[in-house]
């Protein structure tokens, strides 16, 4: 027992560097891309489009990832994923065209699926019982703590030695760390099953084509895909507005990375929480608190709103992202979590790639973020109300039950 305990905060810490690591250069992408841009002499829009390939090429990929995680296992696809992220960033200091960079992203887009988030949950929901939202929060803050450092060092190695330096410092920390790391430490659950197969059978769930009838998946699917619109949107546009507003770019930028801080706390925290009030009800009031962030940037030109976007919104936008395979196992079951995980994934990259644009769009129009704010916001608790619709997993199998008896 002592040493399967052992195990099981090796493999947690293992999982927040490679978040830490692999996050931390894409949440960096910024640093990266005015240097980019004056040195090809790319217009800003072309470069936003070849750099939207990489959510892309993640959102497609992440269903097939994740059912592969649920048949061979989280440690042979996270070390896949992390040699892609890494040699795609060293290749990224080489390249020197357009179709070049593009190609890059498609495969740094797959890399970090398939080796951050989507195994992470799997992974640490296997290990982990008792305190798994703890457990979970203190994985997942390996992405606002690597955001913020990586981001530092990034924007040092950028001023001092150029991008093309900066690229190839970003991968081998992935190289040389995380998949040493991810090799010596990681597996997928504990004990000793005769085959993948065997393991998963053991686990209470539904199947993927059983789940993708209730009404759970369904109502985690649209809880996910338009707090994402809300929270990228607004995390992409949060500097701009602030600047349009009166604050300097500095101060603009200082709250933008209190973000993050808080992020971090919020990882650690929040988890505590979950594991007593459950996945399910913990996210819908992460929900709750995130419109209730968005709302008060209407007043942002006064500080107290701006502290109290960063104690709601701030606090709690790190946290779905690992409070989601807690809902899911709540009413779906942990049999395809894998695979489940990485549907639900393919929901979220339809938001991050909507809510910039929307955000975009309103500012065209009105002159104003006052409308994004507020659509932001209004569907923020929109995702609650979808996640408090949810059903536990009994009661989706009576459902299950019920509807095969009248269809017979």
């Amino acid at each position: 027992m002592a040493e399967e305990s052992k195990e099981r905060w090796l493999i947690l810490v293992t999982l927040f560097a490679t978040l830490f690591l692999i996050w931390g250069p894409v949440n960096a992408g910024g640093v990266f891309f005015l240097p980019v841009v004056r040195h090809f002499g790319w217009s800003r829009a072309w470069f936003s489009a070849l750099s939207a390939v990489a959510p892309l090429a993640a959102g497609l990929s992440s269903p097939l990832l994740g059912s592969l995680l649920d048949r061979i296992g989280a440690r042979p696809v996270m070390i896949a994923g992390a040699a892609m992220v890494g040699g795609g960033y060293m290749a990224l200091s080489r390249a020197n065209s357009a179709a070049a960079f593009l190609l890059i992203f498609v495969v740094l887009g797959v890399g970090i699926t398939a080796s951050t988030i989507i195994p992470t949950a799997l992974v640490v929901t296997n290990w982990f019982r008792a305190r798994r939202g703890a457990a979970l929060g203190v994985a997942f803050a390996g992405i606002p703590l690597g955001s913020t450092v990586v981001t530092i060092w990034a924007n040092y190695l950028v001023l001092h030695f150029g991008f093309r330096v900066a690229f190839f410092a970003m991968g081998m920390p992935i190289l040389l760390i995380v998949i040493p790391l991810l090799t010596a430490f990681l597996r997928t659950r504990p004990g000793s099953f005769p085959s993948q197969i065997a393991a998963e059978s053991t686990l209470p769930g539904l199947e993927v084509g059983e789940a993708l009838k209730t009404r759970s998946f369904w109502m985690i699917a649209i809880a996910e895909v338009l707090f994402a619109t809300a929270g990228v949107g607004l995390r992409v546009h949060l500097v701009p507005y602030l600047s349009g507003i009166g604050y300097t770019p500095t101060v603009a930028a200082g709250i933008f990375g209190a973000m993050f801080i808080f992020g971090a706390i919020g990882s650690f925290s929040i988890g505590l929480f979950a594991d007593r009030l459950g996945g399910r009800a913990t996210l819908a009031s992460v929900f709750v608190a995130g419109a209730i962030g968005i709302a008060a940037l209407l007043r942002a030109s006064y500080p107290a709103a701006v502290a109290a976007f960063l104690l709601t919104f701030g606090l709690t936008r790190e946290t779905p992202v690992y409070l989601n395979p807690l809902a899911i196992g709540e009413s779906l079951g942990n049999r395809r979590l894998g695979a489940l995980l990485g549907i639900v994934a393919f929901f979220n990259t339809l938001g991050f790639a909507a809510g910039p644009v929307i955000a975009g769009r309103i500012f065209d129009r009105s002159g104003a973020y006052t409308g994004a704010w507020l659509l932001f916001a209004s569907i923020a608790l929109v995702s609650a109300a979808a996640m408090r619709a949810t059903l536990p997993l009994a009661k989706e199998r009576a459902r299950i039950v019920i509807g095969e008896t009248a269809a017979a």
